[in-house]
C-alpha cells in the first residue's frame, strides 16, 4: 500500500486527508486556526500559530498511519496571503489574508497608472486589494520601516516550507495568485516587480506544483516522531486543488464552492483569458489550468446575519427560508459586506437590501441573503460562460451542501444540473491526488478521479425564470450604486 497525506491550509480551518493508491480515504482530521479581524479592512493571522497547528495535525497522522507506507505529504493553501520576513526569516508582520482590503487605494492607483487590460493579459489576474502585489505597495507606503527591513515577501505556505527546509520556494499556482507571475513563462513579471518597487530577490523561487523536498529539519523529524525525513510536495492552491479533488477535468463541467467565501471554477488544457479583467486563470500542470472567480461573500454573510439579527441557529435559519417564495417577494440583497472580488472587483462595494415593504418579515431577509449569495456566484458563472458556453454540470461542495433547499436554489439560479460532491474535503483530497501524481504512483493527475458524485439536483425552469428576472434587478442595482460606494 502507498499512502499520500494531503493538507489544506485554509483560512479558519486546517484539514488533513490521507488516501491510498486505490483511492480509499484512510484518515480525515482538522483543527481550527484563529483569524484576527482588526477592522473592516484588516484581516490577519499569526503564522506561528498556523505552523503549530499544521505540525500537530501531521504529528497525529504520523502516529496512527503506517509511516513506512507514506510516500509523501502534499499541500494546499489559501491564496493571496503575505508575510514580510527579515534576513533570518523572522516575521515582521502577521500573515495579511485574502480578505484584507487595506491596500484599496494602492490597487486603485495601480489601475490608474497602467494599461489594465494589457497587464491582465500578462499576469492573468485582475488588480485588486487581495493581491500581494497591492499589499507590498501598501507596506512600502504605509510601513516603510518594515518594508526596508524585509528580506522576503512570502505566503503562509512559503513560511512553513522555510521553517521545515530552510528554503524560500513558491509553487506557480500560488505565485500566479500574487498578481506578479507571467502567465506564459511562469517567471516573475518584470512589469509587476516594477509596480511593486521590488526586485525578484525579494520573492521566493518559483517551482512546479510537483516540486518535492526531502531533507526535513532534524527538529521536525523528532517532533513528528519519525526516524527519517518524508517527502514534502509543495502542491498548489486550494481553488486549483478543489477542482482536482472534485474530479472536474472536462470542459462541460464546473465546480462551485460556498464556504466562508465562494468560487466558481472550470478546468482548461491551456490558458484562455477573458477580454476584460474579470476572471483568474491559474497554472497547475503543463496541460491543466484553472479558470474562474472567487467571491469574498459566501457563508460568512449568512453567518453575519444570523449572529446579528436572529438567535444564531444557522441551519434552522436556512430551512425556514424555504417557506418564502423564490425571489423573496421582491426583496433583493447585494451581499458585498467585505467588498467584492470576481467579477466586479470592487473593494468599496457594500451590502444593500432593496425593495423592503411592510409585508416582509425576518424570513424574507434570510431568503434574500441566500439568494444574494447565489446571484453573486451566478454573476461569476455568466462571465465564465462567455467563453465556455457548453457547461452542463456543476459539482458543488462546502458547508452549504448540507441543505437540500440551498443546493436546489443553486440549480435553479444557474439552470444547470448540480451534483453534490461526496468528497469530504475537495482541496485536501486534491492534494492527495496531486501528491500521488508527483510521487509517480499514478500516470495522470486525473487517474482514479474521485468525483463519483452524490445527490443530483435538476433545475426547475419556472424557478429559474423567476431568479433570472431577480438577477437582472440584482445587476442593475449594483450598476446604479457602484459609484456611490467609493464616496461613503
Amino acid at each position: 500500500m502507498a499512502i499520500i497525506i494531503g493538507v489544506d491550509i485554509g483560512t479558519t480551518n486546517i484539514k488533513l486527508v490521507a488516501g491510498d493508491d486505490k483511492g480509499k480515504i484512510l484518515l480525515n482530521q482538522s483543527c481550527a486556526c484563529p483569524v484576527m479581524q482588526l477592522s473592516d479592512k484588516k484581516i490577519e493571522q499569526d503564522p506561528e500559530l498556523v505552523l503549530q497547528s499544521v505540525n500537530k495535525l501531521l504529528q497525529k497522522a504520523f502516529a496512527v498511519l503506517p509511516v513506512s507506507d507514506i510516500k509523501g505529504v502534499c499541500f494546499s493553501s489559501a491564496m493571496h496571503s503575505i508575510i514580510a520576513v527579515d534576513v533570518n526569516g523572522v516575521p515582521l508582520t502577521n500573515a495579511i489574508l485574502w480578505g484584507d482590503t487595506r491596500s484599496e487605494q494602492q490597487a486603485t492607483a495601480i489601475k490608474e497608472k497602467i494599461d489594465e487590460k494589457a497587464f491582465y493579459q500578462e499576469v492573468a489576474v485582475p488588480v485588486h486589494p487581495s493581491l500581494p502585489l497591492c499589499k507590498i505597495l501598501w507596506l512600502k507606503q504605509e510601513m516603510p520601516e518594515v518594508f526596508n527591513q524585509t528580506a522576503k515577501f512570502i505566503s503562509i505556505k512559503e513560511y512553513l516550507f522555510f521553517k521545515w527546509f530552510g528554503k524560500y520556494i513558491i509553487d506557480h499556482s500560488i505565485a500566479a495568485a500574487t498578481g506578479m507571475q507571467h502567465v506564459h513563462n511562469l517567471q516573475w513579471s518584470k512589469t509587476a516587480l516594477g509596480i511593486a518597487g521590488i526586485t525578484s530577490d525579494k520573492l521566493s523561487e518559483i517551482v512546479p506544483v510537483t516540486h518535492t523536498e526531502t531533507a526535513l529539519g532534524k527538529e521536525y523529524i523528532k517532533q513528528f516522531g519519525l526516524h527519517k525525513s518524508i517527502p514534502f510536495i509543495i502542491g498548489s492552491s486550494d481553488g486549483c486543488l478543489a477542482n482536482i479533488g472534485s474530479g472536474v477535468f472536462e470542459e462541460n463541467e464546473a465546480t462551485l464552492t460556498i464556504g466562508t467565501s465562494g468560487a466558481v471554477r472550470i478546468t482548461l488544457s491551456q490558458p484562455v483569458l477573458s477580454e476584460k479583467p474579470a476572471l483568474f486563470c491559474y497554472p497547475v500542470l503543463k496541460n491543466l489550468y484553472v479558470k474562474g472567480g472567487a467571491v469574498n461573500n459566501g457563508g460568512n454573510v449568512l453567518q453575519w446575519y444570523a449572529q446579528n439579527f436572529t438567535d444564531g441557529n444557522y441551519e434552522t435559519l436556512v430551512e425556514k427560508a424555504a417557506a418564502i417564495h423564490a425571489g423573496a417577494d421582491g426583496l433583493v440583497f447585494l451581499p458585498y459586506l467585505q467588498g467584492e472580488r470576481a467579477p466586479v472587483w470592487n473593494a468599496s462595494a457594500r451590502g444593500v437590501f432593496f425593495g423592503i415593504n411592510s409585508l416582509h418579515n425576518k424570513t424574507h431577509f434570510v431568503r434574500a441573503v441566500i439568494e444574494g449569495i447565489g446571484f453573486g456566484l451566478y454573476d461569476v458563472f455568466c462571465e465564465i460562460a462567455k467563453n465556455n458556453k457548453h457547461i452542463s454540470t456543476i459539482y458543488v461542495s462546502g458547508g452549504f451542501t448540507k441543505s437540500a433547499f440551498w443546493v436546489q436554489m443553486v440549480a435553479d439560479i444557474f439552470n444547470k444540473k448540480v451534483i453534490v460532491s461526496d468528497i469530504a474535503d475537495a482541496s485536501a483530497t486534491g492534494a492527495v491526488q496531486l501528491g500521488m501524481y508527483a510521487a509517480g504512483l499514478i500516470k495522470e493527475v486525473s487517474q482514479n478521479k474521485t468525483a463519483a458524485g452524490g445527490q443530483i439536483f435538476e433545475p426547475v425552469r419556472e424557478q429559474h425564470d423567476i431568479y433570472n428576472e431577480r438577477f437582472e434587478k440584482f445587476c442593475a442595482l449594483y450598476e446604479t450604486l457602484k459609484h456611490h460606494f467609493a464616496t461613503r
